[in-house]
């Protein structure tokens, strides 16, 4: 139950992107809608340090480190492209569904144990790659159609070649053995590596 409620809270955010696909917004985005996501990503913070024990691990600590990697890896890639919020919604579904999924699998098919990491399964490793290829795929491609970018949109194919390669390094970052939280060392490493890919997209 601790999990589920955890995995709940993961993937809760992502869902959240898929408003901004119904919603007409600038590019680059308006002061506002920047706020707007500060906002969202400091309230749902607060509230998950707030009953943290609740879904927390054996020896984790009081959860800075996941909340704050979470959060500052979505708003920093907001922050520093405006003109691509693909990106920072992408570096979102990667948290949310790709990590997300990977628990959860992991968690009810159990299964072989990774050769690097015997805390983790191919069930996981898989569910990651699978789940956080299609939605970061699909979450990209429908930002582009926002009505007021400022670049052409982009085929699903282009967003699954644009995306997927990040998916794949990030579930790589998250099944090594380290002790930097994992949504932090999934952040970075699908922030730098959409951010590389971002530049073959075709304008």
């Amino acid at each position: 139950y601790r999990e589920l409620k955890r995995r709940f809270w993961h993937i809760c955010p992502g869902v959240l992107a898929f408003g901004l696909h119904m919603v007409s917004h600038a590019d680059p985005i308006s002061p506002t809608l920047r706020w707007i996501v500060v906002g969202c990503c400091l309230a749902i913070g607060a509230w998950i340090l707030r009953g943290f024990r609740q879904i927390q691990r054996q020896g984790e600590g009081a959860g800075l480190a996941a909340v704050g990697g979470y959060s500052l890896s979505v708003l920093v890639t907001v922050f520093l492209f405006p003109r691509h919020l693909e990106l920072g919604l992408a570096v979102l579904a990667i948290l949310a569904f790709g990590d997300g999924a990977a628990t959860l699998a992991g968690l009810t098919f159990r299964g072989p144990r990774l050769r690097w990491n015997r805390a983790k399964s191919w069930s996981g490793f898989v569910a990651f790659i699978a789940v956080g290829t299609l939605m970061t795929s699909w979450i990209y491609w429908g930002e582009t159609y926002n009505p007021e970018a400022a670049d052409p949109a982009v085929s699903f194919r282009m967003a699954l070649l644009l995306t997927s390669p990040a998916v794949v390094m990030a579930a790589i970052a998250e099944s090594v053995r380290s002790r930097i939280n994992d949504n932090i060392r999934v952040g970075v490493v699908a922030t730098v590596v959409l951010v590389l890919l971002h530049s073959f997209r075709p304008l």
